[in-house]
This record gives structure tokens, sequence and C-alpha cells, in this order.
């Protein structure tokens, strides 16, 4: 292509992950202003044509600069852009040269607008995707249009002491059971469990579930609040007494533990880890279906270790999360605490998630079947998005990326190169 030897300059430096600040400010201005003639279409094959070979391992922080850059021309045009943060990326191909990164696609504006312009980094090189260019064919989803999943809600099911079972999508505000001298009171969208005369009988336990598309808040017999994201299960006592408050879980959920230091709080998650706190805020994501599970600390201090393994475990702090697998625990501090609590925000963090991670958050939420066809590539995406939005406003923001999606019935998500 032609082009003016200023932009080429730019673009070498570029390229070679040498420019700095100034020289990043220089090159996305003259893109964006066309002063140089030159179409996005071809700065994007240029940086194709030039990109170091073997790829080298992906550079975060230099990518994430970069698409600070970009960003802010989003915001002289008046176009909001979502809060990006280089906090939280995990599973890059840092320290492994030779090894192509995956293709990272940076969503914003989606809170406001329900899907948005994207920008796509891969590797070395830049492709600026701008919002101002032709759309693509129409998609599968815009022909399907006639299909779509609404977002989740509150409800779920309650499962007593005998086995007898209660939905809460339908139920009433007031007392709906009394239990070991407990009272149960659904009220404002959540479950309040009320000691009235604890001493009574022998513990009986409850179970409170939530399934695809639903969330659920209970608050527990010693006050401690619990939310559930969507497929998540509880199994507590109406009542705690003896030297220790324990309860089983699996799923996510965000837990704000009353203070009790003579009766510690305990959570056990099968086969995955044990908590131990004694008053504290932490997010626990430790879905079945994930490899690792993640507790986030928010406040206070807790106790993990693996189930089934010797030693101490593992005392976190405010800010660190840990990742744990089947036979290994790994600390990250400040970790990005936004991202652990967004859902109980109302909002999705996207933030280095990748692909088929971001299709099981779908899956759960929309109550969908997820299926892949084809090659689908491997792509990270960064950006929040409200968990509001119907499925087909979140579908049509993806498929400015690498990815294609037909929607059947059921409602079953075919995932397409």
């Amino acid at each position: 292509m032609e082009h003016n030897a200023r932009l080429t300059y730019l673009l070498e430096r570029l390229a070679a992950r040498t420019a700095t600040e100034e020289e990043l400010n220089e090159l996305t201005a003259l893109v964006e202003r066309g002063e140089t003639g030159i179409s996005i279409e071809e700065v994007e094959s240029w940086l194709e044509e030039h990109r170091p070979q073997p790829q080298p391992a992906f550079d975060e922080q230099h990518w994430m600069a970069v698409a600070d850059q970009i960003l802010m021309s989003d915001k002289l045009s008046g176009v909001p852009a979502t809060r990006l943060t280089s906090e939280g990326i995990d599973g890059m191909s840092n320290g492994n040269p030779g090894k192509r990164a995956p293709k990272v696609h940076f969503l914003h504006g989606w809170r406001r607008w329900g899907a948005a312009a994207i920008i796509l980094l891969t590797g070395a090189g830049a492709w600026f995707m701008n919002r101002h260019r032709q759309p693509a064919p129409a998609s599968t989803v815009a022909e399907h249009k006639l299909l779509d999943a609404e977002p989740g809600r509150n409800g779920a099911v309650l499962t007593l002491a005998d086995g007898s079972q209660m939905v809460l999508d339908s139920a009433g505000n007031g007392v709906i059971t009394r239990q070991n001298g407990t009272s149960v009171m659904l009220k404002d969208n959540g479950l309040q469990y009320t000691p009235e005369d604890p001493g009574s009988g022998e513990v009986k336990y409850n179970t409170i579930t939530t399934s695809k598309g639903r969330q659920f808040r209970v608050v527990l017999p010693d006050g401690t609040k619990v939310w559930l994201n969507a497929t998540s299960s509880l199994r507590f006592p109406t009542a705690f007494s003896g030297t220790e408050r324990l309860v089983e879980f699996s799923g996510e959920a965000y837990f704000e533990v009353a203070k009790n230091a003579s009766q510690p709080f305990k959570l056990k998650v099968p086969g995955k880890i044990d908590l131990e706190v004694l008053g504290t805020a932490f997010n626990v994501n430790a879905y079945t279906n994930e490899k690792n599970s993640y507790t986030t600390l928010v406040e206070g201090a807790v106790r993990i270790s693996l189930t089934g393994k010797n030693g101490s475990g593992v005392v976190l702090k405010p800010g660190d999360q840990l990742q744990a697998g089947s036979e290994s625990m790994e600390v990250t501090h400040n970790a990005n605490m936004e991202k652990a609590i967004a859902w109980k925000n109302g909002l999705f963090n996207f933030d280095g998630v990748g692909l088929r991670e971001m299709m099981r958050q779908l899956e759960r939420w929309y109550d969908l079947e997820v299926v892949y066809e084809g090659n689908v590539p491997d792509v990270r995406f960064f950006g929040e998005m409200s968990r509001t939005l119907k499925l087909s406003d979140v579908l049509t923001g993806l498929e400015r990326s690498d990815v294609h999606f037909r929607l059947e019935e059921g409602p079953r998500l075919i995932v397409m190169p």
C-alpha cells in the first residue's frame, strides 16, 4: 500500500513492540482522523504482512497500553468505553516463546449500548475494527430473531429436611415454614431464617438450589448473608449449634459471614476445598464443570485447604484470590476484585476470559445448551456487560469477532468459526 514515511515508521515501531506512549497517541490520531488517506483495512493488511515470525510471547502490558490509547478515541467521539483493566489477566501464552497468543477482543459500551465495537489485537499486530466499518453479512442471530433467551432472574428451590420441596419463584412474601424452632420467611426476593426457639429438637438441614437462569439470596440462622449465582446449591442447618457453623456448597456464591469467634464458620465444597472463617466477606466460584475453583477475599481472613489433603492450608488476606486445582493451590495478590464479584452487582466481567469460559457463563445465566461446530478460534475478551441484556443483544456484539452463532429451539446455541 502507498503511505507516507512517518506512518510506516510508526507501524514498524508498533509491529516490533517498541512504540512509545507518544508514538501510540500519534498513530491512533493519524488512523482515526484519516490524514494519511490510509484505510483501516490497509493498516490491518500491512500489520499482518509484517508480523514477526516466529510469534513471540504475548506481551500483556504492551497491548493493554495500545488498547487504552485506541479507546481514548471513543471518548473523543462521544461514545463511552467501558472500564478496561490489566488486572486478573491469566491463561495467556506468557513465558511460552514461539506459541501464538490467543486473539483478544475488547468489548466496550455494552452497559449503555447493549453491543459495541471491538478492538482486536493478535500477537504483535493490531487490527483496528472501527465502529463505522461496513457491518458483516447478515448474521445467523438476525436470521433467527424470533428465537431469543431472556436473562436470568431471582428464583430457587428450597428442599426441606423431610425431602419436600418449595419453588420460591412464585411464592409470596411471608413465613413459608417453621422448622426446629426457626421461622423461614420469604421477603424482598430473598429467604431469611430467624431462630425463635433454637434449642428445640434435633438439627435439621435445608438445601437451597438455583437452576440455570436463576439467582437467589438467603440469610442463614446466624445472620450470614449468601448470594447464590445460577446453578448453585447451599446445604445448611436450620439452627447452628455446637462449636462450629458448617455448611456445604457448590457453584458460585458471595458470602458475608456474621462474626462469632467462638463458633467459626466453615464452608465445605465437596471434592474441592474446605474454608474456615471467623467473620469475613468473600466470593467462591467452585462449579463442578470448571477445572479450578476460585476464592476471592474482600475483607477479613479465611483459611483454605484442599479436600482430603493434610496440611495447615493457606490463609488469605483481603485482595487475595486463591486458585485451587485437584492437587495444588496458587494465590494471586491484589486480584481483580470487580471481576470476582461483578455477577453479584448485575454484570458479567470478561476481563481475560476465554470464549469457552464465557459460553459456560452465558449457558448458566440464559439457561442454554451450548454446542460447538467446526474449529472455533481461541479468543479472549475484555470488558463488561449487563446481565439484564437479552441473549440476542449479547450475540450481536460477539459476532463482531471471529465467532458466529446459530440459536435453535431449546434454546440450543451453536458456536461456529
